[in-house]
């Protein structure tokens, strides 16, 4: 039997309108991947499907490749593009 981890994920912007939320809590197994969440995220709230590839991903913080591993605790963002003038 594999252990747990709880992680949260943090919507902004187009991934809140999508998820219709700002922040959930997500039960993984561990030794979960950033690639494998989003899989996870995508089959909870099917809508967020078409913005992913726009979006940046941190974890606590700081921005992560989709190989990250989450450990328990971690905080996973949802980053969209900015755009400034």
């Amino acid at each position: 039997m594999s252990s747990q981890i709880h992680i949260t994920a943090l919507y902004f912007a187009s991934a809140k309108d999508a998820t219709g939320r700002r922040k959930e809590s997500i039960k993984l197994p561990e030794g979960t991947t950033i690639r494998e969440l989003l899989l996870k995220i995508t089959s909870i709230h099917p809508r967020i499907t078409n913005i992913l590839n726009t979006m940046q991903i941190s974890v606590n913080y700081k921005v992560v490749v989709v190989d990250t591993i989450l450990k328990e605790a971690d905080e996973v963002a949802l980053l969209p593009p900015v755009s400034g003038g």
